[in-house]
């Protein structure tokens, strides 16, 4: 069949033919179907497809009709490649020229994945009716009679969409309708052509008769089967000059050009008839013109059309239009001589001619070979004064070898073809597709075509052709062209070394980069890969291209070693306000050659802004570059605020001024996000730029204060006007709010410098919180933010003389809540010491993810240093006794130097760091900044805070009668040996049965244990610094016990363990064992570690802020211990206190109970402070003071001890009164809350109306709430003392030293005297005295009583303390601990207070208070010393009853008869500032005095009615006031009574009787009458009334 066979296809065909025969169903012979096709084609296919596809052939010439083509595009049943379905193109059509070309022309173009293409041509031979009879393969040449020729073309694709089928269907029957066109009116265009040629000779036209003979030639020569003719159409010609036109003429035209739709000429987007540039030919000389059609041809060959124009002619001559002819040259066209070709030789001959060049010269011969390699459609179309011009240009290349740009604009303006040469070393595919891309871009135009070749010689050329579509064609000077094509191909190494020079480094880049960048770009780029580095691991640019939109930017991101991820670039500019559109990645080698470089990455990415602001890049560029960095670096926070930059036009500092406030508003309480507040600026970029220049206006230093102040104003007014225009409540809240807290604000440090002199990378903001809108109570007196990319947290003082812990904080987003409610506490606690509460909290926020315990351990000390120092930076110094301000710091309060540090949480460790950062800034306080430190009182080291918390302990079992050190008794703990509270806790009482206890790692449950053994197990744990429970000897453990670790999921308890902790389960989660701990039956549950494990049953775990431990936390109602120790912070909430207390537990709070580690620091603090007097004076060297403290150490605690121990003492005497009492504390409360100072609320205390119904219930004030009253009592007459006189009494010089070690007194006397904080620590001392010995409410109901000020009756208070002695009485009952019941006890102290409250009474009502303080308590001591032993016998018998009652019942009860006697003659000790008085007053004799005293008292049985009205029963306050007014009133009378006696009956032995005898008529009537009052029945409050007024009758000489 005249077939080259192939084994394997051959074998194939047989497979499918065998096949085929099984299936017995008709189809196409398949070795007539693939006997032609490509071998690999057939054998990728399985037979069984490839039979399906014979089938499908048979089916599809079944149905095609004689004369029509048939076209069926879709899938067949079967036809698939491996498993895939395929799309089946088939087309049957009647065998003619460009048959099977044209159709894959079309399907190549849209689809390039072509499986398989069949084409056999076919004899068919049917019956009558169209039957099929017969099918063969049509032989060339051969012509059977009866038999059908038809082309059969099979197409197998990968399967397509309906759309795509339908759109391929639509092309190739419009590819065939050409075909059809063109084959079938060949003959008829040939003999229209033959018809113009012989009208062309007739006619003659004006041209030349050469010209003309050559145009004849060449269309002679197109006829002579070198022009494959595609179509004709004749137009017609008229008019002249600007009237002329060409139009289509009536004729249809043959071939494709019968469609009326095919044009071929094209002008801008649309086509045209004729052009400009055509009527130019049609009114020239020429005959005819050759050049391109704008239309691709579908027939044959995938190219754009040959476009031959011949004028038509009149019999005169003149040109009467156009036969316009498309086709294509065939490859004769292309290959002959370009002498051969007529047209062309002629074009040659003329240019070889202006030259003058001798054809067989070398230079001839050069000039003949250029025209011949020129590109022949060039040729056609280029005339030949350009050709020669190019020509001149392309034969000088020969000698040396160089960029040429020979540009050439198609007439009509529908393309540019360009002649590119360029030397061959320099020419490769990459320089060709940045040359097309250049002049596609310099021409406005589309690359339509290039084609490349290699003259002889050492250049290449590429032709390309750019298609234009529309406008006139940008003209470019070849100079330009040549240059920019110069640069193209010219390595890109070499440029860039001219560029930059011998001397700079090398840049080794990818071809990647070199086809992005210029070498101009690079040495641009040069410095920031240079400044790449280990010390600048990355640099930026941003940059805008020459006509790039205004929104539009771009950024360069280079990068030492490794790329950066998207992941941490995109978010980043997203922050900024920009998309990123594109990004290209480059990896580019700095350094001297390439043995020696560093990588830099190079990423190139593309940005517009979101919101299409425009960018003014020259003016943003430095602000845009140092928000990136910083952001990067983490200097700022990654965040919406960073918008702002461009928004707004603030820098990336002035924006972090914004986001601090906001990030402070959000710790504040403010309810919305910081996203939707930095979103809110982002809307008012204008606002928010006020916003900070508000800031500038209020803090910048360098600003006048006059105009600071208009600025200041006029934008608070500009803002208020433009808030007016915000139509959203919630962003008009938000405005107000920074407006308030930027005005609320004292001092920032933002334009102070570190020592580097870069601005401060963490800032401060003081803010007085009382000034802010919307913050939670309490409101701390001074709050400092700090703020920065490490740390951020809160300082919160309540006076300006405050100490407190600063702890690490875990709560990211509300540690100011955490330090808030911490600092309630400490207000509490600092009660007893001379500062007033503080706290501070800090969040480092650079802690490694995965790093080890001491990598975390060493970021929070770095965090903590940050912190510290920025708190620092807006502190005042003292330096030469005179407050300093920090530098460049506008202070809009008054100086504040005082501020210490603590430990706390997490920083049991800093306090040697933070005092080296305190003398490291030359702070005055030195290393009294932070206490604890290794030069301080380690509170691990001295137990200090267990040990206050104990005391409390052993106070609760004392009153219950129980010596927790000799009796044994049951312990439940929180906390681990090697904690500070709960391991020295443990170690307090050799009694101790832990039984058990749990921290965050184990849990530990010893059902029975041996006292004595645990103890030295628990100590040597103890001992061990670091240990866990793990660590514990099991085999001391009772039977049953264990040590679970808190890993476990579930665990098998013991029988003993579970019964241990009330469990009836054995088996539970360690969450459910430690709920069992907890709720278990014991003496004392002890708080030794972190976390809120009780709460009320009333209180949600939100409310108390532990998410931690809200798995394990209990109600207070389901507490099985008797006791609570707080010996850590918060271990209970205070509501969860109150109610453990209401349902009959005892404990306190941790404010109470943990005092004493505050008190010792601030012993510690105040003790440094005025060694520092010494040291300054060189009297005392540093290590000497070291050991100076060393050496206090125990009596350091002993000071600190006995404050928690008559704290507690105080608590306990107020309770055991508390229902008595409840009108005084609601009217202290009242008071407190009216002067601002106290929110029941904030401090869970009840308000009048609860109390009085708890009262009624029994259940007056419990310890906690009793507690809270008794600080803030404290607090307050510490204030009022601070401003009074009083404390700069020169009697108080002995309390100053009581507060001091006694080590100190002799040898740091002055420096005492001199102490800075000398009044404080008096007012201190003085207000924790007067409120722990006569109670919270001691100062209110005595200014009730008397009106006079806190200070007077504090004086009062110390008369009577001093000049009767009572401290002696009150240490001689503080040995009965444990010796004497404890009810019995408190009574004991009960009676020294009520000396103390009625004398104090006494001395403000008869004015002793204004008394020199000094000598009278001297006067007080010396009537003691004269009357103490003679009163015993001069008392009357009542009162003498009433001792011999309390004497028994002491002795009774333990209390030693001397301390029993002493004592019980307490209530007439108490009378004897008053005798002393009256002697003064009468100028008697003391003990006269005392007899002529207690005469009248039992004349009218005053002891009687003093004794009446201590017992009666009160409803309200004002029966209260009742009663003590008829008692100051009988009190008056009896001293009136008294002087006048003495002073009349001086002489008598018995000035009383005398008095009496005088007037005893009167008298006895007064008398008779009070006695009836008295002795008539219980004495009432009415009665009591009217025996003071007829008492005072008396007195008065009235009855």
């Amino acid at each position: 069949m005249g077939t080259r066979r192939h084994p394997k296809r051959d074998k194939q065909i047989a497979r499918i033919a065998d096949i085929l025969k099984q299936q017995k169903t008709k189809h196409t012979d398949p070795d007539m179907l693939f006997g032609h096709v490509s071998a690999d084609d057939v054998l990728t296919f399985r037979p069984e497809a490839l039979a399906a596809t014979c089938v499908h052939a048979r089916e599809q010439i079944e149905q095609w009709e004689e004369g029509k083509t048939l076209i069926q595009v879709g899938p067949v049943n079967g036809v698939d490649l491996a498993g895939r379905a395929l799309t089946v193109v088939t087309v049957i059509d009647r065998n003619m020229p460009f048959l099977f070309d044209s159709i894959m022309g079309e399907i190549s173009t849209a689809h390039r994945d072509i499986s398989l293409a069949a084409h056999p041509v076919l004899n068919i031979q049917q019956t009558d009716a169209g039957a099929i009879k017969d099918i063969d393969l049509a032989v060339a040449g051969q012509s059977d009679e009866g038999w059908h020729k038809v082309s059969l073309v099979m197409v197998l694709l990968p399967r397509l969409s309906a759309e795509a089928t339908r759109l391929l269907k639509a092309n190739l029957r419009k590819v065939l309708d050409h075909v059809h066109r063109a084959v079938s009116d060949w003959r008829t265009m040939l003999g229209k052509l033959d018809s113009v040629v012989a009208e062309l000779q007739s006619s003659g036209g004006s041209q030349h008769l050469a010209e003309r003979e050559e145009a004849l030639a060449f269309l002679e020569w197109l006829r002579n089967d070198n022009f494959t003719f595609l179509g004709m159409r004749e137009y017609k010609f008229s008019g002249t000059g600007k009237d002329a036109k060409v139009e289509r003429a009536e004729k249809t035209g043959l071939g494709i050009l019968s469609d009326p739709e095919v044009r071929v000429l094209r002008q801008g987007s649309g086509h045209v008839t004729t052009t400009p540039e055509l009527l130019a030919f049609l009114q020239g000389p020429d005959a005819l013109i050759v050049t391109k059609a704008n239309v691709r041809s579908l027939v044959h060959r995938r190219t754009y059309m040959d476009y031959v124009g011949v004028k038509r002619y009149d019999d005169t001559g003149r040109v009467t239009g156009e036969l316009r002819i498309v086709g294509l040259f065939t490859s004769t066209a292309y290959t002959r001589s370009v002498l051969n070709i007529p047209l062309l030789r002629s074009k040659a001959i003329a240019v070889v001619s202006s030259f003058g060049f001798d054809q067989e010269s070398h230079s001839g011969k050069v000039l003949l070979n250029a025209l011949e390699s020129y590109p022949r459609d060039e040729l056609f179309q280029i005339d030949v004064p350009m050709l020669a011009g190019f020509c001149e240009q392309i034969i000088e290349l020969n000698d040396r070898p160089r960029v040429r740009v020979l540009p050439r604009i198609d007439r009509f303006d529908r393309f540019v073809s360009v002649m590119v040469y360029v030397p061959r070393d320099q020419y490769d595919t990459d320089a060709r597709g940045r040359i097309g891309a250049y002049l596609k871009d310099v021409f406005d135009a589309r690359l339509s075509a290039y084609y490349p070749s290699f003259p002889e010689g050492g250049v290449a050329r590429v032709h390309f052709v750019l298609g234009r579509s529309g406008g006139r064609t940008p003209r470019v000077n070849q100079e330009v062209l040549e240059n920019t094509v110069r640069r193209i191909v010219t390595r890109w190494e070499d440029q860039f070394s001219l560029l930059a020079g011998v001397d700079s480094l090398a840049l080794h880049t990818s071809d990647a980069y070199r086809d992005r960048f210029t070498p101009e770009e690079a040495v641009e780029d040069l410095p920031n890969f240079l400044q790449c580095s280990a010390e600048t691991p990355i640099c930026i640019d941003f940059y805008q291209r020459d006509g790039e939109a205004s929104e539009n930017l771009s950024l360069k991101i280079f990068h030492l070693n490794a790329p950066v991820a998207l992941s941490r670039r995109v978010p980043l500019l997203e922050n900024l306000g920009f998309n990123v559109i594109s990004e290209q990645t480059f990896e580019v080698a700095v350094g001297e050659d390439v043995t020696q470089t560093r990588k830099v990455v190079l990423h190139n990415m593309e940005l517009v802004h979101r919101e299409g602001i425009a960018v003014d890049l020259a003016r943003l560029v430095d602000q845009l570059d140092a928000a990136f960095l910083e952001t990067w670096f983490g200097r700022i926070e990654n965040d919406g605020f960073n918008r702002l930059v461009i928004a707004a036009g603030l820098t990336a500092r002035e924006i972090k001024v914004l986001r601090a406030y906001a990030r402070y508003l959000r710790q504040a309480g403010i309810t919305y996000s910081q996203g939707y507040i930095a979103e809110t600026l982002n809307r008012y970029p204008e606002i928010a730029a006020d916003l900070f220049g508000l800031f500038q206006a209020r803090f910048n230093p360098t600003l006048k204060a006059k105009a600071a102040a208009r600025t200041y104003a006029d934008l608070s007014e500009h803002i208020e006007t433009a808030l007016a225009r915000v139509p959203s409540l919630d962003e008009d809240r938000i405005f107000r709010r920074l407006v308030n807290v930027i005005s609320a604000t004292l001092r920032t440090n933002y334009y102070q410098v570190d020592p580097d002199g870069a601005p401060r990378r963490t800032l401060a903001f003081k803010l007085d919180p009382r000034a802010l809108d919307g913050i939670p109570e309490p409101r701390p007196y001074r709050e400092i933010f700090v703020y920065g990319s490490q740390v951020e947290g809160v300082h919160l003082r309540f006076g300006p003389i405050a100490r407190g812990g600063l702890r690490w904080s875990d709560r990211a987003q509300d540690y100011r809540t955490e330090v808030l409610g911490l600092v309630k506490a400490q207000q509490v606690k600092n009660a007893v010491i001379v500062p007033v509460g503080s706290k501070g909290g800090f969040y480092p926020k650079e802690l490694p993810a995965s790093g080890s315990r001491d990598d975390i351990f060493n970021a929070g000390r770095e965090a903590y240093k940050t912190f510290i120092s920025t708190l620092l930076s807006v502190t005042d110094n003292i330096v030469d006794s005179k407050v300093v301000s920090p530098p460049n710091t506008l202070c809009h309060d008054d100086g504040d130097p005082y501020f210490v540090v603590a430990a706390d949480k997490g920083t049991a460790t800093f306090s040697d760091t933070a005092n080296a950062i305190s003398q490291a800034h030359h702070f005055w306080l030195d290393d009294a900044f932070a206490s604890g430190g290794s030069d301080g009182y380690d509170h691990k080291k001295m137990g200090i805070t267990a040990r206050g918390a104990w005391e409390a302990v052993e106070r609760h079992f004392r009153e219950m009668d129980i010596d927790i050190q000799k009796t044994e008794f049951t312990v439940a703990g929180v906390g681990d040996m090697s904690g500070d509270v709960f391991g020295n806790g443990m170690l307090l009482s050799p009694k101790i049965r832990l039984v058990a206890a749990f921290d965050h790692r184990d849990i530990f449950i010893d059902p029975d244990p041996d006292c004595k053994k645990t103890f030295a197990e628990r100590k040597r744990l103890f001992n061990l610094g670091r240990s866990s429970w793990q660590d514990y000897d099991q085999s001391l453990l009772s039977p049953g016990g264990m040590i679970i670790s808190r890993a476990e999921k579930q665990v098998t308890l013991t029988n003993q363990a579970a019964v241990a902790i009330g469990l009836t389960a054995s088996r539970a989660t360690p969450f459910e064992i430690i709920i069992a701990i907890l709720k278990t039956r014991v003496d004392l549950l002890w708080f030794g570690g972190i976390g809120t494990y009780i709460k009320d049953a009333g209180e949600s775990d939100a409310e108390v802020g532990d998410r931690a431990n809200d798995p394990v936390r209990i109600t207070a109602q389901e507490v099985g211990a008797q006791v609570i120790g707080e010996g850590a912070n918060l271990g209970v909430t205070q509501r969860g206190r109150i109610a453990f207390g209401l349902n009959g537990g005892r404990c306190n709070s941790d404010a109470i109970d943990n005092s004493a580690g505050v008190n010792s620091s601030d012993l510690e603090v105040n003790i440094k402070i005025a060694l520092s007097a010494a040291m300054r004076a060189n009297r005392l060297s540093l290590p000497n003071r070291n050991k100076l403290l060393v050496n206090m150490t125990d009596e350091v605690a002993t000071l600190a001890l006995r404050n928690n121990y008559l704290q507690t003492l105080a608590i306990s005497l107020v309770e055991r009164r508390s229902a008595r009492a409840t009108g005084d504390l609601s009217r202290l409360m009242n008071r407190l809350e009216d002067d601002g100072h106290l929110d029941r609320a904030v401090e869970t205390l009840p308000d009048n109306q609860t109390l009085s119904e708890r009262v009624a219930a029994g259940k007056p004030l419990t310890r906690a709430e009793i507690g809270v009253l008794l600080s803030y009592a404290k607090i307050v007459l510490f204030d009022d003392l601070a401003t009074s006189a009083l404390l700069d009494d020169p009697y108080f010089e002995t309390d100053l030293f009581g507060y001091f070690p006694e080590r100190m007194h002799k040898a740091h006397g002055k420096d005492i005297k001199e102490h800075r904080l000398r009044r404080e620590i008096i007012g201190t001392v003085l207000a924790n005295d007067a409120i722990n010995r006569g109670g919270p409410s001691y100062i209110s109901r005595l200014v009730d009583a008397t009106g006079m000020l806190p200070s007077a009756i504090v004086k009062t208070y110390v008369m009577a303390r001093d000049g009767l002695g009572l401290p002696a009485l009150y240490d001689a009952v503080d040995k009965l601990d444990n010796k004497v019941p404890g009810d019995i006890q408190n009574e004991l102290y009960a009676g020294i207070g009520h000396v103390i409250r009625s004398v104090s009474r006494w001395g403000l009502k008869t004015g002793v208070n204004a008394l020199p303080l000094g000598p009278t308590v001297k006067s007080l001591q010396a009537a003691v010393t004269t009357l103490e032993t003679t009163l015993p016998s001069l008392i009357p018998a009542f009162m003498q009853s009433e001792a011999e009652h309390w004497y028994r019942r002491s002795v009774d009860n333990g209390v030693p008869k001397k301390l029993a006697t002493r004592l019980s003659h307490l209530p007439s000790l108490a009378l004897i500032p008053e005798i002393m008085q009256i002697a003064d007053a009468a100028g008697a004799d003391l003990k006269k005095t005392a007899k002529t005293f207690f005469d009248v008292t039992e004349m009218f049985r005053i002891s009687r009615m003093d004794a009446a009205a201590q017992q009666a029963t009160v409803s309200d306050h004002y029966e209260v006031l009742a009663i003590a007014r008829s008692l100051d009133e009988i009190n008056a009378a009896r001293r009136q009574i008294c002087r006048t006696a003495l002073k009349q009956f001086a002489r008598d032995g018995d000035p009383a009787k005398a008095w009496h005898d005088a007037d005893d008529v009167r008298i006895d009537r007064g008398q008779y009458r009070i006695s009836e009052l008295i002795d008539g029945g219980e004495i009432t409050i009415p009665r009591l009334t009217v025996a003071a007024g007829m008492l005072g009758d008396l007195a008065r000489g009235r009855n």
